[in-house]
């Protein structure tokens, strides 16, 4: 193989749904690296699969990357030296080295039919043996061949061991022999995705190929491929699997590990980022800037190991995030969540105010909801709300909160201490219904947070609305 002077990378998504955990943390470890070493990280998108690609998804897909951060060198709107970043733009590509295939004996027409096929592996597996094709067609005289059926393309596997040293796994090995004649071009003239993959990779000088272990069986596949084409042979890491919380490979159909998803929960991109980072690789530091994550990568820290991917955990990280970010910046995301558009300043006080029980963005705005209009009650602030103390104990509220001239969190504290000695309560006797009757929820920001957010106008109305029986 011939060494090459500047490292690339890619990261190649299928349009057939939106960006996932698992592809975003292949895309960011392919793009740390390439950025490590000074390298070009190139975006390509395998669209061979026509019934269920979409451009609403591969736009999602680049766009989600965007956000991320993860900027392309070449791609499908970043023109390149390979010209084509679809797969669907290439197919006169892969018919030609599937012509070269054919013209070296490396591969030959196959006109088995589905029922035959069948038959075969049916009849393998009853004996035991692993199902592969039996080269029933390698030999085909030009007579034999049927008029009436499309012939797929084999590839011809030679019978040798396959070695290579894996950037996770170190030195593996494969028996080519298991695996049977395999198809290159379909019936219908599309390359499969063992052999576009390959094509593009070598036409495209990748050196270095990071993806998930659930290509492992590909890799000997394709490196067959590449001598056969007397091609270069990039440099392989399979990255273990992320799980999901019940410990089984994490899904597209995981609602939650969807970018889009995350996105539009209030996640944090940096928070994310870190989140990613920790799943499969030791960076030895908890929160990580952009460059510490390109200085620090390489692939002598990837792990073997599986990784989960952990809400809670993101959410603990997304939450110191939000506390480093600047709160011109969170009333700028925050307006995206909520329905009604409010005063800049007022806005950015209450985010002060709530931001500390916040875990992600979407938490601000829930946090906000109690103080943009009427307080909805939930089942817990009613049942505290019937308790027999509590309508003597906001009618004493009232009465001292009309005794201020403004609310603020010294008049809180003078209210509360005042109400202690009137009512005798203390604790959540005291503080739990008057949160109910301000909120709606027995949850939320600090109360005297909640007193001065709403204001005294509020505050007296929300009272005088329960006590005089019209709420909840």
């Amino acid at each position: 193989m011939t060494a090459r002077n500047q490292t690339r990378t890619r990261f190649a998504p299928s349009p057939t749904g939106h960006l996932h955990i698992g592809n975003a943390r292949t895309a960011l470890f392919n793009w740390l690296f390439a950025k490590h070493h000074s390298g070009s990280f190139i975006l390509r998108i395998e669209d061979t699969d026509l019934k269920r690609s979409e451009r609403s998804y591969e736009s999602s897909i680049i766009d989600d990357l965007k956000w991320l951060g993860l900027e392309w060198d070449e791609g499908p709107d970043i023109s390149g030296p390979s010209n084509h970043y679809r797969q669907s733009e290439r197919v006169d590509i892969y018919k030609e080295y599937a012509e070269r295939l054919l013209d070296s004996g490396s591969a030959y027409l196959c006109y088995c039919t589905v029922e035959r096929l069948r038959e075969l592996r049916e009849k393998q597996q009853s004996n035991g043996i692993p199902p592969r094709y039996d080269g029933r067609c390698r030999a085909l005289r030009e007579m034999e061949r049927p008029k009436d059926i499309n012939p797929v393309i084999r590839f011809a596997v030679p019978e040798k061991e396959v070695s290579f040293i894996d950037g996770v796994h170190e030195s593996l090995s494969f028996d080519a022999s298991t695996f049977g004649d395999f198809i290159i071009v379909g019936s219908d003239m599309v390359a499969t995705y063992n052999f576009a993959v390959v094509i593009d990779d070598a036409l495209m000088k990748i050196t270095h190929v990071i993806r998930g272990e659930d290509h492992l069986s590909n890799t000997p596949r394709q490196i067959l491929l590449y001598e056969a084409l007397d091609m270069d042979i990039p440099l392989y890491a399979h990255l273990p699997l992320i799980l999901g919380p019940d410990k089984t490979p994490l899904s597209k159909r995981y609602g939650m590990a969807s970018i889009k998803n995350l996105r539009e929960d209030g996640f944090l991109r940096d928070g994310i980022i870190n989140h990613l980072c920790h799943l499969g690789w030791s960076p030895d530091k908890r929160l990580l800037s952009i460059q510490e994550a390109v200085d620090k990568f390489t692939m002598k820290r990837l792990s073997r190991s599986p990784s989960i991917f952990d809400i809670a955990a993101l959410k603990r990280l997304n939450r110191d995030y939000l506390e480093q970010t600047d709160t011109d910046t969170l009333v700028k995301m925050t307006r995206l969540h909520l329905k009604k558009d409010l005063p800049y300043a007022w806005l950015k006080d209450a985010i002060r105010a709530v931001r500390g029980d916040a875990r992600t963005i979407k938490d601000i705005a829930l946090l906000l909801e109690p103080f943009l209009g009427e307080p909805v009650y939930n089942e817990d602030a009613i049942k505290v709300l019937e308790e027999n103390h509590v309508k003597m104990l906001l009618k004493a509220l009232f009465e001292e909160v009309e005794k201020k001239e403004k609310l603020s969190v010294d008049s809180y504290k003078d209210i509360v201490n005042n109400l202690r000695e009137v009512t005798g309560k203390n604790g959540k006797q005291l503080l739990m219904p008057i949160r109910a009757a301000l909120t709606g929820r027995l949850r939320g920001i600090e109360l005297e947070n909640i007193f001065v957010l709403l204001g005294k106008e509020k505050v007296i109305e929300r009272l005088k609305r329960y006590i005089t029986g019209c709420t909840p």
